[in-house]
């Protein structure tokens, strides 16, 4: 087998299986935390699904802590920050984003609450 076909076979495997372990992961939070204080991926909206690489983002959360998003491509490759276009309202932030000439395939929103990370699959056509 060619040199480039096992590297992006090991690409896609590496994807899969670094995917499986973070979509609709929970994370405690550490330092023992007496609330427990989990999130979950159903509380990340990516509307619409699949989109043209215009999207809105909606977090229920009401925390106080830090909050991130970025967008990746199937590669792992980062292909926007979102973090400065957050905002947040009452009992959740958002964000319009419109990603920069995308390909159509598969991407993954992942936002990062404190030391939680959440992961969303999305699709662009």
């Amino acid at each position: 087998m060619k040199k480039s076909t096992l590297l992006v076979f090991g690409m896609i495997l590496l994807g899969v299986l670094h995917t499986s372990q973070l979509y609709g992961h929970r994370a405690e939070i550490p330092d023992g935390d007496p609330l427990k204080v989990e999130l979950s991926e159903k509380e990340i909206k990516v509307f619409p699904n699949p989109s043209d690489g215009r999207f809105q983002l909606t977090l229920d959360y009401q925390g106080t802590e830090k909050v991130t998003a970025k967008v990746y491509d199937i590669t792992g490759k980062q292909v926007k920050d979102i973090s400065r276009d957050l905002v947040k309202e009452n009992t959740s932030f958002t964000a319009n984003v419109t990603l920069d000439n995308p390909k159509s395939g598969i991407y993954f929103l992942r936002v990062t609450v404190g030391k939680q990370v959440l992961t969303k699959k999305f699709i662009v056509r």
